[in-house]
């Protein structure tokens, strides 16, 4: 597979320049380093207290969750591993309601959220769950009055995204927790492209369950993590630790946790300095398109991370314009694990734009190797189809 690698990099003589590290991201060096002797040398189980080789496993993984809560101002006991977002997220929402069904059976999202949590969401109903699907504005925003409205004695719990995977728009999950407190509702927010990139206080911001990948912050594929509050319980009355806790069984994969360890305390280094430069490029990148009318951000009147730029190109087809440039380029239209899907991405569409508006618009994602230069050349490839 390697060799098929480099043979098609070499027909098209160079790399395509990397556009999509919401999807995914390279491992970085210093995070490979410190999972190797995890794969070579020490390879005991953690969960093996008789000797050696486990008490170094379980004492990684005891760094690791202390690198994780200095992240994002959690306590250690409070970090859960799992495979990654996708398993959080079913995880999460599963338990919660499996476990509150003699109080209430409802849940309240977005139509905008990720395939995880509508498709969690849909399974669930089939087995008795009552969903709200909150409209969205043409922004992607819920209106928080709304879902007010929605709570009832049945609501059990409430998730919402923190950062949109496709258009980059924040959501204020600062005043979503603070209702869901004030309404005695569990409040689950998937961080997947907010961790590691922006502030999270998971103390401070009335969130009671957080899902995130390592794979979005140099960190290996095939692990991530769930963070419960501590003191959170469902309606009635059990601890939501216990339950995840209860499941959350197995071999540990100690080499990946080291490895999400490692790329959080990296991320928390270089966190500052890397929102300001991507800051710059994002708005470089659409000022160019901009003055140049070669095409408009999608929710571009509200606060986005600066990771994400979803752009709706005015005069050509976005599948046409990546099919034209992959060797050039790689770019999305939108989320990863639904890319392979020739449909209007239910993003866009929840947001009210056209059919042919979406078909337009390709989601640019920045990282740690995106450059001026490189943005130059994408511009100049939107300038060549428009001509």
């Amino acid at each position: 597979i390697f060799l098929t690698l480099q043979l098609l990099f070499k027909e098209v003589n160079e790399e395509p320049i990397y556009f999509d590290f919401a999807s995914t991201t390279p491992v970085k060096e210093e995070v490979y380093k410190a999972m190797l002797p995890y794969f070579l040398n020490y390879y005991g189980n953690a969960s093996s207290s008789t000797h050696i080789h486990g008490e170094v496993a379980s004492k990684a993984i005891e760094k690791a969750k202390n690198q994780i809560s200095k992240l994002v101002n959690c306590e250690e006991n409070e970090v859960f591993f799992t495979s990654g977002s996708t398993e959080s997220i079913k995880l999460a929402i599963s338990q919660i309601f499996y476990n509150s069904l003699d109080v209430g059976n409802h849940i309240i999202t977005s139509r905008a959220e990720h395939k995880a949590v509508l498709d969690t969401c849909k399974d669930l109903e089939k087995v008795g769950a009552r969903v709200t699907y909150l409209d969205v504005n043409e922004n992607g925003q819920i209106d928080t009055n709304l879902l007010v409205q929605h709570i009832g004695n049945d609501t059990i719990l409430v998730a919402l995204m923190h950062v949109n995977n496709e258009t980059g728009v924040l959501t204020d999950v600062e005043e979503i927790g603070a209702i869901c407190k004030e309404k005695n509702v569990l409040f689950f927010t998937d961080a997947t492209q907010a961790y590691g990139k922006l502030a999270i206080n998971f103390q401070d911001e009335n969130i009671d369950l957080l899902c995130f990948n390592a794979h979005k912050i140099y960190g290996p594929k095939g692990i991530g993590g769930l963070l419960v509050k501590s003191n959170a319980k469902t309606k009635s009355g059990t601890m939501v630790k216990h339950l995840i806790d209860s499941v959350n069984l197995g071999t540990q994969n100690v080499p990946g946790i080291v490895g999400l360890g490692k790329a959080s305390e990296v991320a928390m280094s270089e966190m500052k300095n890397n929102f300001e430069r991507i800051h710059k490029l994002n708005t470089y990148l659409q000022q160019e398109l901009l003055q140049s009318k070669l095409g408009v951000v999608n929710a571009s009147s509200v606060k986005r991370s600066p990771y994400i730029l979803n752009i709706q190109l005015l005069n050509q087809d976005a599948e046409s314009f990546i099919l034209r440039n992959k060797n050039m380029f790689s770019v999305s239209t939108g989320s990863a694990c639904n890319s392979r899907l020739l449909e209007q991405s239910h993003v866009l569409k929840s947001m009210g734009l056209s059919k042919e508006k979406a078909d337009r618009s390709i989601r640019v994602s920045f990282g740690a190797m995106t450059t001026q230069t490189q943005l130059n050349k994408l511009i100049k490839a939107f300038r060549s189809a428009n001509s």
